[in-house]
């Protein structure tokens, strides 16, 4: 389930940076709905940390969104391998 989490967690963040409106609308709304905080108290990660980071993400143009969003996936990556190992 852990790794799960951390492709769903990364997916969502991708999808926020995405050039289509209705998914990064969607992926937006995801990381305000309780699902989001469940996955976060599962994994004890900070949501709100997330959520600040997508927030100010998509005040960029979209190329950079994109890059923004890949450096969070690899933080999200590490936050996750090393929880793992903990």
């Amino acid at each position: 389930m852990h790794l799960l989490d951390g492709k769903i967690l990364k997916q969502a963040v991708r999808d926020a940076a995405s050039k289509n409106p209705d998914l990064s609308n969607e992926a937006i709304l995801f990381f305000h709905s309780q699902d989001f905080q469940d996955l976060c108290a599962r994994n004890e990660i900070d949501g709100e940390l997330i959520q600040n980071s997508v927030k100010e993400m998509s005040g960029f143009p979209s190329v950079s969104r994109r890059k923004i969003s890949n450096e969070i996936a690899r933080v999200i990556d590490e936050e996750f391998k090393r929880s793992k190992n903990n």
